[in-house]
């Protein structure tokens, strides 16, 4: 009886040892006699959501060990339900993470680090900016599937129309070019979007990023403690975004996200400003001749355009099942691996291999701007990031669509931003 007990307590203290590690460190596992079952949510939908579904059905029927089954989750409510889950540790196995929201989860543990689990010939594939985007003081937190930055469509035939033989390379240029358009066509020289409606307008926010960085700029400081856009490189971008709606007028006002896309499409503009994501979208549209392009450098030399990046990452849960990190950075390296299927959907792939397959490079448009990413400019790592860049979209918007005084509408976006920043 004593032995009994005896060997009782060994297995319960050897049990409790075992649970006390850290979710890395656990033991391996037994082989699975059959595909070892994991889980994704995405927060893809419309073109994105088919292109992506359709990568996790190729994965599955390209090898018999791990299967996958993805379940979409509405973007709106996508955050909410995998912070609860995170907090829970009973979120999916693989998750979809925006690179500017890693640090929402980041440092409370709710991901787990890859550098044990990723070999170095694999990482040495990855363009090194949005792969350093991913790590945090010195660990690799998640993969990158791709970079998205805001590009340059143009209409072939209005710009033919109007005589323009070649795209603008200036500021300068560029209203030149859009105001004959407009006198010589009756077309829009410029579609940006202006004003909320389904979204936000997250494009005025984007190029005032975009070409402040273009000037040599910042949008926040270097520590990311306070607001860096109240001077002349602030002033001269709102002053552009402004005068394009309101001095210029080749820009229409009270513009919301999808009727600028609406207007590109039925051929009312020339030149349009949105991220990779709406190639799909417009490749589909019957007698669009248009044209894409990296951001042209109208505020410097080089053509630094925001990116965002949606990565892949893996989430610690109550008790950590070695097959399955193994599995899900085994469908997380194929699905980068595979980058030109995702690049269907307008992505730049992140990996080296994918931009040299003859398959991306078939693709039309994605080479035109794949340059794009060697001057991607990724958010600033801060946790008020988001906050941030939702208020200064409202807050552009008023600013151009109500044509409100330069340094007036700074001062006050500053003010906002720093409020924000001080909350963190």
């Amino acid at each position: 009886m004593k032995k009994k007990l005896v060997l009782g307590l060994v297995l319960l203290l050897s049990v409790g040892m075992l649970f006390a590690q850290p979710a890395q460190e656990t033991a391996p596992a037994a082989a699975p006699k059959g595909p070892v079952e994991i889980t994704f949510w995405s927060l893809f939908t419309g073109g994105d959501g088919e292109f992506f579904d359709a990568m996790v059905k190729q994965f599955n029927e390209s090898q018999n060990e791990v299967k996958m089954t993805n379940t979409m989750v509405k973007f709106d409510n996508y955050y909410t339900k995998l912070t609860t889950a995170l907090a829970a540790k009973n979120a999916p196995d693989v998750v979809v993470c925006h690179q500017a929201n890693l640090l929402n989860y980041v440092p409370n543990g709710s991901f787990l680090a890859l550098d044990q689990y990723v070999d170095k010939d694999t990482l040495a594939d990855f363009q090194q900016s949005p792969l350093d985007a991913c790590r945090f003081n010195g660990k690799l937190y998640s993969l990158p599937l791709d970079v998205h930055p805001i590009v340059f469509y143009y209409n072939k035939d209005i710009l033919k129309a109007a005589g323009i033989t070649t795209l603008p390379a200036s500021i300068d240029e560029f209203i030149k070019d859009s105001q004959i358009v407009k006198e010589k066509t009756g077309k829009w020289g410029m579609l940006v979007d202006n004003t909320t409606g389904t979204y936000k307008a997250y494009t005025l926010t984007r190029l005032f990023f975009s070409m402040i960085k273009q000037e040599g700029g910042t949008f926040l400081t270097s520590d990311n403690k306070k607001a860096n856009f109240n001077n002349e490189k602030g002033a001269a971008t709102l002053d552009f975004l402004k005068d394009c709606v309101n001095k210029y007028k080749i820009n229409p006002n009270q513009l919301d996200y999808d009727a600028a896309m609406n207007q590109f499409k039925l051929g009312e503009g020339a030149f349009y400003f949105n991220g990779v994501w709406a190639t799909g979208t417009l490749e589909n549209v019957k007698g669009l001749n248009f044209g894409a392009a990296p951001l042209p450098a109208f505020f410097g030399k080089e053509g630094w355009a925001w990116c965002g990046s949606h990565t892949l990452a893996v989430p610690v849960q109550k008790t950590q099942d070695p097959q399955k990190i193994e599995a899900a950075v085994k469908f997380i390296k194929w699905m980068t691996a595979h980058g030109e299927l995702w690049a269907k959907a307008g992505h730049i792939p992140t990996r080296k291999s994918v931009a040299a397959k003859d398959a991306f490079k078939a693709l039309p448009y994605r080479a035109d701007y794949v340059g794009a990413a060697q001057f991607a400019a990724a958010p600033p790592s801060t946790a008020a990031w988001d906050e941030i860049y939702g208020t200064s979209s409202d807050l552009l918007e008023a600013a151009v669509t109500k044509n409100q005084d330069t340094k007036t509408a700074l001062d006050n976006m500053e003010k906002v931003v720093n409020s924000i920043i001080a909350k963190y």
